[in-house]
């Protein structure tokens, strides 16, 4: 068996790393590490493709292209393929589906995650609201005055203003009376 003098051609590399080839071929990759090199390139690189998850385009992407190359073959004049370009052309087209299975898919952004705001209220906290204590005087259903026995309602909020707080509540309640602004 005689062994080559050039190194092997691309596609012979190609087939070869598929599992493919001839003995003449698997010869000179025995002998050449260039090739040999070049073949577990391809080699890897056709197993990371085989893994690349590519989503499909949709179908908007297939009418369009089908509507473009539809345009372009009525606007080509007509002319037969010469016997040079075919392999060009698949050539080209390996190339492209080499390039679109090692690229992947685009990886989508992560969400931004805001951290939650702290809860604000207008109103005090509960223990620290003296209206309430008011509020609840004023919403005794039966009227009795029980609550200010108990030290809660109406009574027992009057009971614990300041000589000043009163006056101001006393003025605050006349002004209401009179149809004015507390």
């Amino acid at each position: 068996m005689r062994t080559m003098r050039r190194h092997l051609s691309e596609q012979s590399l190609l087939d070869l790393a598929e599992s493919g080839g001839g003995p003449a071929e698997r010869a000179h990759v025995a002998a050449c590490a260039a090739c040999a090199s070049r073949v577990e390139d391809l080699r890897a690189t056709l197993a990371s493709a085989s893994r690349a998850d590519v989503p499909e385009p949709s179908p908007l992407y297939w009418e369009a292209m089908r509507r473009n190359v539809g345009r372009r073959i009525a606007e080509e004049p007509t002319r037969s393929w010469s016997l040079w370009l075919a392999p060009a052309v698949a050539t080209a087209a390996v190339a492209v589906v080499a390039v679109a299975l090692t690229i992947g898919r685009p990886v989508a952004p992560r969400p931004v995650v805001e951290p939650p705001l702290p809860s604000w209220s207008a109103l005090p906290p509960a223990e620290d609201d003296p209206s309430l204590a008011v509020m609840e005087g004023l919403a005794m259903a039966d009227g009795s005055l029980t609550a200010m026995d108990e030290g809660r309602g109406v009574g027992a909020f009057l009971a614990g203003l300041s000589d000043e707080d009163y006056r101001a509540l006393e003025e605050s309640l006349r002004n209401a009376g009179k149809g004015g602004q507390s």
